[in-house]
This record gives C-alpha cells, structure tokens and sequence, in this order.
C-alpha cells in the first residue's frame, strides 16, 4: 500500500480566491497525512520507507515542531517510531513517543475518511474559510499560502512565521475542529506574509528588554487576531472529545480573562526584571498549556472588531505589534467592562516605550 502512494503523483487540493481584488492562492498537501496513515497499517513496512515517508515536506514540518517544545526528534526518529507503530512494538524514547503514532494508528480507518473529505471535495471543506479570512484581509492581497496536512506529533495545528501551515489530523479528528483550526493556520500564514511590515525599529531591538517585549506583543496580536478570525462559535456543534475541550477552555478561559490579563502583566515584569526570564520560559507559561494568554488576546481582539469592523483587525497586519496594546487601549470602552478589561501598567508603559523606539 505504502509503496503505491510513493509511485503516485503529488495531489493537491489548489484553490484560488477573489474577493474584491483579493488574489490568494491556497494549497493544501494531503500526501504526508496519507502516506504516515498507510504506513501504519502495512505490517511489511521497512525502515527505508519509513525514512522517506518522514522526509516529506508536512512531516518534517512535524518534526520541527517537536524541537520547538524542546523534543530532540529528528527524521530518524520519526521514521523508527512509525515503523515500531507498524508493527506493532512499543516506544519509550521521548524523541519516538511524542510523535503519538500508536494513538493515531488506533483511528486509522477514521483519520483517513477525514482525509479523504478534504480530498474529495476541496471547495466544501475551504469555502467558509476562505470567506472568512477574505474579511481579514487586504483588499489588493496577492499571496499563495501552502498548507500540510500530517498525522502525527503534538498541537493541532501550527505555523512557523511564514506562509506555510500545517493541519494535524492526528489530533483533529472532527471536520468542524478541522476547519477551525485551518482558519486559525491559514490567518498565520497570511500573517507571515507581511511580517516584515510588522517589523519593529532595530534601535529597539537593540535594547533586551524591548526585543523580549516586542516578541511577546508579537506572539500576543498573532494568536489573538488568529483565534478571533477561526470563529470560536463554530464549536459550539463539535462532538469530538478535542473539540469539546478546546471550545471548553476558550470559553472558561474568556470568562477568567482577567487572571489572563493579570498574567500579562506578570509576564512583561519578568521580561523586563534586572535579573530578566528568559522569553521561552515566559512565553511556555502563556502560550502552552492551557495557553491562558490566549484569552485577554483574543477577547483584545473581538474588542477592537467591534468598535471598528474587520478593516481594524486588517490594518494591525502591516503595523507594529505594539499598535495592538496601544489602539485596543484607546478604545471608546476601554476598562468599562468585562468585555473590555484595562491592561496593567507595566504592559501599555512597554507599548509605548516600543513606540518611541525604546528612547
């Protein structure tokens, strides 16, 4: 089975949209997902298939993610661990377990329906997505975003400050969870596309504290902006364990906000102490998990919406990050409300401090 998918050509699933004079061309691969899913249920499986099936684009995609959340998983060790799952032997390497093969090996036949949906029929699983980050988007945009879908590793899906994305059915495994996440994916990309608009002055980045701070604004607006474009209420018709939980912990998270807030602030304390925390420690305390930071973020976000449409999530593409404190801050309701919770001192004095090129 294996050895069919290697002598088949590469099926994409290409759609280009026009929305105004938007030209966006979105590409997704389903050939890493469906050569990992085939792999794990050929029990003749050798070691030098695996190897190439780890080598494909979405997987190593994979991998590069596991070493973000400092996993040591190399092409070696994704290729043993699904070769191990293949036939059936147990990991107990880190750097093999965490690719989850023997989970994703147990919904096989369900992960490739799920597949095969995407496949089939690339304009049903796409059209509201498209729609939906068309709002979001330049009116003049001309990008081609490419995303992966793979089976296999942690976080349902992810991006890396580019215009690629990865979509992890191996933990989404439900097509409204899917098409949730995939927005989430596809607004990092278009993200990605203008990051360099974003750029924040070097002057700044000079300074330690500034260049921690600008990151954590960054990461901030970026997953903020991100889980307000994917539509959070789509979940509300999820039936899947992971779907449950994840619209579980946004809604419980939304109403806790403050706490989110109040983290926040702790958050640029430490990044800013004499004996400063390093930004991966910081940024794991509020982006992992159950990603608390998220919450004041996206609740900025739908803030920043209300009061002035979509057109005012998509000018904060091409401006610094700190414009994202700083005009949520402005808001005619800033502070009034739940819906519109005042940020700590610290947190606006470093937004305006990065305004000011760190002077």
């Amino acid at each position: 089975m294996l050895r069919k998918t290697f002598q088949l050509l590469a099926i994409f699933c290409s759609l280009a949209w026009v929305h105004s004079a938007h030209a966006i061309t979105v590409t997704m691969d389903t050939q890493s997902a469906k050569a990992a899913l085939e792999a794990l249920n050929d029990p003749a499986l050798t070691h030098d298939e695996a190897i190439k099936v780890a080598k494909m684009t979405g997987n190593q995609g994979t991998i590069r993610k596991l070493n973000e959340f400092k996993i040591p998983a190399t092409t070696e060790t994704f290729a043993s661990a699904l070769y191990a799952a293949a036939h059936g032997k147990k990991v107990t390497d880190p750097a093999e377990t965490n690719f989850f093969f023997d989970v994703v090996k147990s919904k096989d036949a369900q992960l490739l329906e799920l597949v095969k949906t995407i496949d089939t029929n690339p304009e049903a699983f796409q059209s509201d997505i498209k729609k939906r980050i068309a709002m979001f988007t330049p009116s003049n945009a001309d990008i081609s975003l490419h995303g992966y879908v793979v089976a296999a590793g942690d976080g349902g899906g992810y991006a890396f400050g580019d215009t690629d994305f990865y979509l992890n059915v191996g933990i989404i495994d439900e097509l409204v969870v899917a098409k949730t996440v995939a927005t989430h994916e596809l607004y990092h990309a278009v993200q990605g596309a203008y990051v360099k608009d974003r750029d924040i002055p070097k002057v700044a980045m000079s300074n330690a504290s500034c260049a921690s701070t600008a990151k954590l604004f960054a990461n901030l607006y970026e997953e903020g902006t991100a889980v307000y474009v994917e539509d959070i209420s789509l979940l509300a018709t999820s039936r899947s364990a992971s779907g449950m939980r994840q619209e579980a912990d946004l809604t419980d998270g939304i109403k806790q906000v403050r706490w989110s807030s109040a983290l926040l602030e702790i958050s640029i304390a430490a990044l800013t102490a004499h004996h400063a925390v390093p930004y991966d420690k910081v940024y794991g305390v509020g982006f992992y998990g159950h990603a608390i930071l998220y919450n004041i973020a996206y609740v900025m976000a739908k803030a920043i919406v209300d009061n002035g449409g979509p057109q005012a999530l998509t000018k904060l593409l091409k401006e610094p990050s700190y414009e994202f404190i700083l005009q949520y801050a402005q808001l005619p309701r800033y502070g009034a409300d739940e819906d519109h919770p005042k940020l700590g001192p610290n947190t606006i004095e470093m937004a305006n401090t990065l305004a000011t090129g760190c002077k």
